[in-house]
């Protein structure tokens, strides 16, 4: 076994040599020590990727959740009244052209292929996901990636508000039937699917929490009631199998630090924290701790914000069943989705937009999942 100890002759050497160094090289020779050793002693408070990075390990899976900006289908609804549904309603070339970019935008990642699981918000109808699921297919069709196809959709829509609510779409195996709404009634976008990859099961909630336009700024009263409602469906998933693999995640219009993260989900940075915890679970908040460029999945009032997470329990930060790279969690942000000079997000647009139609006025969140057995 090798002998680990420090010699006393090596720490007088040290000393000498940096008494022959000027003051300032000093200083910041212990600044850097000093900030290795907070990196290696406290290593749960984790830093997410701060690229794009658009391929992973082999065998890894790209989960990504997108807002996916007023994405209705190209049938005019009497009932609802909308003026984007109306739009697009009358406008078949503009649904068709916004499935065109989403798709376009999706296949910009993971090496060409697209995530293997898409969890998407502010969707119409399954009407929506069965055109981009084609769109997708035609794609990778000539691109030679036949073989990575979509298949299942999970979905179960919204009839409350503006009408859209999440869905899912993977080219993974799901169970189908125990796809389900959760929350009240007037917390209807959120929406529970399955999906098993050799034997396992990951359970994904995806939400579209009320806005900040309808709930006001500091009040938010709509979006802790939403948080109550996704928390309270993990913990009652937690409570049959602590070590369950559930990501939670979705446009929550809140940031990490505010009451419906902190309180309402219990969300943490800290990862140990995290794994340690049981009564109350504590979710890890993947994009706590971003700090890369674009720095916020939205831009609005002349500032970034992040409303977009991805939240995990202690299941996914384990080597058993599904797992997840806290580190590889991203916001996905190339040029072609950003524009002007603060390269912010190029939204599609509303009717009377004029000029180029880009993607969103979100950017996607991404992160690495990886299967025992794969």
């Amino acid at each position: 076994m090798a002998d680990n100890r420090i010699n006393p002759k090596d720490i007088q050497a040290v000393l000498q040599l940096l008494s022959k160094l000027p003051k300032g090289v000093v200083i910041a020779l212990i600044v850097i020590v000093g900030i290795g050793y907070l990196v290696v002693r406290f290593g749960g408070q984790f830093k997410p990727h701060s690229g794009p990075g658009t391929k992973g390990p082999p065998g890894s899976i790209l989960f990504c959740s997108w807002n996916a900006e007023n994405f209705f289908d190209d049938t005019d609804n009497s009932n609802i009244r909308d003026e984007m549904e109306d739009w697009y309603g009358q406008n078949p070339d503009m649904f068709q052209l916004k499935v065109d970019h989403l798709a376009t935008g999706l296949l910009m990642m993971n090496d060409g292929a697209g995530p293997e699981i898409i969890a998407l918000m502010e969707v119409e109808s399954k009407r929506c996901f069965e055109a981009l699921r084609d769109a997708l297919n035609t794609k990778l069709d000539a691109a030679g990636l036949g073989d990575k196809k979509y298949q299942n959709i999970l979905f179960t829509g919204d009839n409350t508000g503006r009408h859209f609510a999440p869905g899912i779409l993977t080219r993974l195996p799901v169970i189908a039937d125990r796809t389900k709404k959760l929350g009240k009634h007037g917390n209807g976008r959120i929406v529970e699917g399955h999906i098993e990859v050799n034997g396992y099961d990951l359970t994904v909630i995806a939400a579209h929490w009320t806005s900040r336009v309808t709930d006001k700024d500091g009040d938010g009263d709509r979006r802790i009631s939403y948080a109550h409602d996704c928390y309270g469906r993990v913990k009652a998933i937690l409570m049959e199998n602590p070590d369950a693999d559930v990501i939670l995640c979705g446009d929550f219009n809140d940031e990490f630090q505010d009451k419906s993260m902190q309180e309402g989900l219990n969300a943490s940075a800290d990862a140990e924290a995290v794994k340690g915890s049981a009564d109350p679970p504590k979710m890890l908040a993947l994009l706590a701790n971003w700090s890369g460029d674009p720095k916020g999945s939205i831009y609005g009032k002349s500032h970034w914000s992040i409303f977009d997470h991805l939240c995990v329990t202690r299941g996914l930060l384990d080597d058993k069943g599904w797992s997840a790279d806290p580190t590889s969690a991203t916001i996905f942000a190339p040029k072609e989705f950003r524009t002007g000079r603060a390269g912010t997000p190029f939204r599609f647009g509303e009717p009377k937009a004029t000029g180029p139609r880009g993607y969103s006025d979100h950017f996607p969140v991404t992160v690495r999942l990886n299967v025992a057995g794969s």
